[in-house]
């Protein structure tokens, strides 16, 4: 929005079908560059394996919320076999990045393999984060979705 401050921040948008270099290397959506203070902090990202094959990416305060609730979700289950699990995958494979001066991340290779990322790969804003998926894995998921989409809509949306 207009009236909005030139710092604020109301979450990842959109979808961007980005080039994955061969060192592994993607160039992070301008918009999404932008969204860090005006250039006083470099753009930095935590990414780690997400559910759908896909990658998430974090700013560093994103993160920072996001282990906040799954700490609060997971405490009096803290030893329990699921969470365990799902801290090793998601804690174990996580890395921090900084953009370097052309706006890229390397992402590792466990983490390219894991997502099945080629050639072409979408980087898409999902409020609080971003994903980066398969550029083919993306479409046949969204066709998948789309199909499902009302009784998606009615499922989170009723009371």
């Amino acid at each position: 929005p207009e009236s909005a401050g030139k710092n604020m921040f109301y979450g990842f948008i959109g979808n961007y079908t980005q080039t994955l270099d061969q060192k592994n290397r993607v160039v992070i959506p301008a918009k999404f560059r932008a969204l860090f203070e005006a250039g006083t902090h470099p753009a930095a990202f935590y990414i780690t394996r997400g559910p759908d094959k896909c990658l998430l990416m974090f700013t560093p305060q994103q993160w920072e919320r996001w282990e906040e609730k799954h700490e609060a979700a997971t405490e009096s289950k803290e030893m329990q076999a699921s969470v365990r699990q799902i801290d090793r995958i998601l804690f174990g494979n996580a890395h921090f990045y900084i953009c370097d001066k052309l706006g890229r991340i390397t992402i590792p290779s466990p983490l390219v393999e894991y997502a099945g990322l080629e050639k072409d790969v979408v980087v898409v804003g999902v409020r609080n984060r971003m994903e980066i998926w398969a550029a083919e894995r993306w479409n046949e998921h969204q066709a998948r979705v789309t199909e499902n989409f009302e009784n998606l809509i009615e499922d989170v949306y009723s009371s």
